[in-house]
Order: C-alpha cells, then structure tokens, then sequence
C-alpha cells in the first residue's frame, strides 16, 4: 500500500505547478468587423475600452465646390440680344446677307479692353439680335494682359492648347476664347452668346449645304 501511493503523490506533484501557471493571450480570431477581444491597458492597469465598428452609411467628406463666375451679360454697355438700334454710334463694317449676318463698328467707345489699346472691336448681329464680339489686337505684351483679364474675371480657361496659344472658357450661355499668332504679332478674343449662334449655325449649314449641292466644285470659306 505505501508503494502505491508513492507514485500517486508524485504525478500529483508534477501536475500542480502546470495548472497554475499563467495562460498566454487567447489565440482566437475575430470575425471581420468585430472588435478585437479587450485589453489591458499597460499605463492605467484598467480594461482598454474595445474599439468601435465604423457608423454605417457614412461618407467621406466633400469637396466645397468650385463657384463659377457669372456669364458675361453683353459687351460694352450692349446685353446680348438686343436690337442692332441699341447702338447709337454704330456703323456697319461688313454684311452677309445669305446669312442674315451684320457686324458694326462703334465710333463713341474707345478701342480698349483689359486697360489696353485694341485694332479694333466689332459687333456681330445674327437677324439683328446681338450674339458675337470680336476684339483684334498686337502684341505679345497685349495678348498677356488679355489673357490675364480674362483669368481673373472668369478663372482657369475650361480649354487649353498651349502650342497655339489658345484658351477658352465655356460660362453658361457664353462661350469666350483668346488666341495669339506669333507668325504675325496678331490675336483676337470673341464672345459668343450660345442661343443666338447656335440658331445662326442652323442657318450656316443649310447655306453650305445649298452651294455644295448648287457649286460642287467650289471650296467653301468658314463664316
């Protein structure tokens, strides 16, 4: 009897110290979107507070968006639209009247525009309603100055073409470019009302159309 015991008491003395020793961390996983089992926190002594899911139907924050300037409303005191007797000091410089197209000069405003002198402004009338203005002028120093009115009034040109020294901006109802010719010095910026070219362009493809069919033969200029 005393043998049997002997062994029995010193299993029982290998197993204690086992049972007591300290667990690891758990190894279990956590499902994806579960927090993470709590913690202890090492400076505090106390339970970290296990993290929070992210709140459902959130989104990331925005981007203010950009404001737009305002379409220019006309051009040297003329809204778009109006009658061609708007202009009391117009002459007219040039007629198509297979187009229904009429453009003046002005002789009471002086040729300037962004501060500087200009060859010459003319105003383009499609069945007598105010829609173009077309700004001739030289220079590099003059093409630099406009294009420098032009972004501070309307902001970055909406289309670039670098190499030709094109810029244009499409504001609402107005569509505005600027280009400058460095094999002559020369440069022009237009104003277009849209509803009012675009009803002119209906009208440009019927008449190409027309002497296309009439002059097969003939090449055909851009108007």
């Amino acid at each position: 009897m005393r043998h049997v015991l002997r062994p029995v008491a010193l299993v029982f003395l290998l197993i204690l110290p086992l049972a007591c020793a300290h667990k690891g961390p758990s190894a279990k996983k956590t499902k994806v979107g579960e927090p993470p089992a709590s913690t202890t926190s090492i400076n505090s002594g106390k339970p970290a507070a296990p993290a929070k899911p992210a709140a459902k139907g959130t989104k990331p924050p925005q981007k203010p968006a950009v404001t737009q300037s305002a379409p220019p409303k006309g051009f040297g005191g003329i809204p778009f639209g109006s009658p061609a007797s708007a202009m009391t000091d117009a002459t007219p410089e040039s007629e198509l009247p297979e187009l229904r197209t009429v453009a003046y000069s002005r002789q009471s405003v002086p040729n300037t525009f962004a501060g500087r002198d200009v060859s010459r402004i003319l105003y383009e009338f499609y069945e007598n309603a105010f829609y173009h203005v077309w700004i001739d002028f030289d220079g590099p120093d003059t093409f630099l100055a406009v294009l420098r009115d032009l972004r501070q009034t309307y902001g970055p040109p909406t289309e670039t073409i670098p190499d030709k020294h094109y810029n244009a901006w499409s504001i609402g109802d107005v569509n505005i470019y600027c280009v400058y010719h460095p094999d002559d010095g020369t440069g022009d910026v237009s104003f277009w009302f849209q509803p009012i070219y675009l009803e002119k362009e209906k009208l440009v493809k019927q008449y190409k159309k027309l002497m296309q069919t009439s002059f097969p033969s003939q090449q055909n200029g851009a108007f």
